[in-house]
């Protein structure tokens, strides 16, 4: 959003601004901002927290199912704050004063990543003059200091308004919505700078081809600063199936021709397949999918890299459909040996192999040894020497194979760390009964090693919905069997 050197009357303003401050804000040292210091490769997630240097406070929001903005630390060190599509940080003081600049300091911090609700932005350093700041993130964004400048003195008498969503490039028609913080406000607006004259907001606006939207906010004959949001709407590249996205260019938005089946979903990491090849999808897609869904064709985003493997990044989360069912995809059985780099973002089991911890977490079995990587918040890594039969994405880092686990079971059993048995679990007619024998955390994976169920549960009898299938139920330590009809 822009602010532009004109207005619908002449306005006459003095506006003082005295004591102006600089408080700083080092991401590298999560510590001193009241956060764990993460471990290498790993992250601290914000979990809609706050951070707050002299009277400057920062909020972080997670918006949808995306990944939660994070601390997050490589073998250097903490590189400072992660921050993904669509979260937001909101900037305010806890005296009054009057935010006049935000300075980024960072890898990843273009104005196409960091898009605002007020002022201008031209990178590294915002300007404005507002009490709050939204920052909204239109893609990931690695941040490793902030400063924000305040100062005494008066904010506009009418707040600028609002463009949701933000001014940015668009793969289809796009709704705009305008709005303003000032209360009694009406809002102005017209679609292109030689426009007679400007109109009464009253709801939405269709974009449906590259577009100029100007406006200013009035209370009375008060009105805000005259602001304008650029909307460029494009045509995204078709790609017929996934070897065809392999071949295109660094960055590139496309649409996928075809339908594809899913493999796996945890978070913000979502693996399919199709006939030609097997593909990560990284970042909020909008919708929760199952493994066998079937994804239909249409769904975006843009050519993207980490650790030197393609994937889809910045999917379009409105172009993904709600599934279709499918058929369950198994894990292709196969020896450590046998893992190489055509299996990459496939689906696999290794069977009768034992976890290390020490020095590397790796799985080895009677073949071979390979780097494990817990990837997934719901997947834990034993810490015992027995035998797993181990469900898992195959995966690369620089060069480097490596496994994101995604279930363990204990090779020829089934039942892992049985050291209790007082809770009882029985099938029922599309639900499972867990009668915990104390309060416990129950954790329910199906016939490929998908965790459906991850949650706590009080003493006495609990019903869970699940459909029919084969299921291991986790109650506390205690894993049972369950064929549900």
């Amino acid at each position: 959003m822009k602010r532009l050197l004109l207005s619908l009357f002449v306005i006459i303003a003095a506006v003082s601004f005295t004591n102006a401050t600089d408080v700083t804000f080092n991401l590298t040292d999560p510590a001193a901002l009241g956060y764990a210091v993460p471990e290498s490769g790993a992250g601290t997630d914000l979990a809609d927290g706050t951070m707050t240097v002299g009277n400057v406070v920062i909020k972080s929001t997670k918006i949808n199912e995306t990944t939660d903005n994070r601390f997050w630390a490589t073998k250097d060190g903490v590189e400072g704050l992660r921050c993904y599509k669509p979260s937001t940080l909101t900037f305010s003081t806890t005296n009054g004063e009057i935010i006049t600049a935000i300075t980024f300091e960072g890898k990843a911090i273009a104005s196409t990543i960091l898009t605002f609700d007020s002022g201008e932005y031209a990178q590294p350093t915002w300007t404005g003059s507002e009490s709050q700041v939204v920052l909204t993130f239109a893609g990931t964004a690695k941040i490793s200091s902030i400063v924000v400048t305040t100062t005494t003195g008066e904010a506009p008498a009418v707040a600028v308004p609002v463009f949701n969503p933000g001014e940015g490039t668009y793969y289809g028609p796009v709704e705009v919505t305008l709005s303003c913080a000032t209360e009694g406000a009406d809002i102005w607006y017209k679609l292109s700078k030689s426009a007679p004259q400007f109109t009464a907001y009253t709801g939405p606006i269709k974009v449906e081809s590259t577009t100029t939207i100007i406006a200013a906010a009035a209370v009375g004959t008060t009105f805000s600063d005259v602001v304008s949001a650029t909307y460029t709407i494009s045509e995204a590249k078709s790609v017929e199936n996934i070897a065809d996205f392999y071949t295109q260019s660094q960055s590139l938005v496309v649409k996928f021709a075809n339908p594809v089946n899913v493999l796996y979903q945890s978070g913000a990491y979502l693996f399919v397949q199709d006939a030609t090849g097997a593909l990560q999808i990284y970042g909020n897609v909008g919708q929760t999918y199952k493994n066998g869904d079937i994804i239909p064709a249409g769904f975006m985003g843009s050519v993207g890299e980490f650790g030197e493997v393609i994937q889809l990044s910045s999917p379009v989360a409105e172009t993904f459909a709600a599934a279709e069912e499918g058929a369950v995809i198994k894990p292709t059985v196969v020896k450590v040996n046998e893992i190489t780099e055509t299996m990459l973002n496939r689906l696999i089991q290794v069977n009768n192999a034992t976890v290390n911890l020490e020095g590397g977490k790796t799985l080895t079995d009677e073949s071979g040894t390979i780097t494990l990587f817990a990837r997934f918040n719901e997947v834990s890594l034993p810490a015992d020497d027995k035998a797993y039969d181990v469900t898992a994405i195959v995966s690369s880092f620089k060069g480097a194979l490596q496994l994101f686990p995604i279930s363990f079971t204990l090779t020829n059993t089934g039942i892992a760390n049985v050291d209790n048995a007082a809770s009882r679990v029985e099938a029922g007619y599309n639900v499972i009964n867990v009668n915990a024998a104390e309060d416990a955390q129950v954790t329910i994976v199906n016939s490929v090693g998908q965790v459906l169920v991850s949650k706590a549960v009080t003493a006495g009898a609990n019903a869970i919905p699940v459909s029919a299938g084969f299921y291991l139920v986790k109650v506390g330590d205690v894993v049972t069997k369950v064929v549900v009809r």
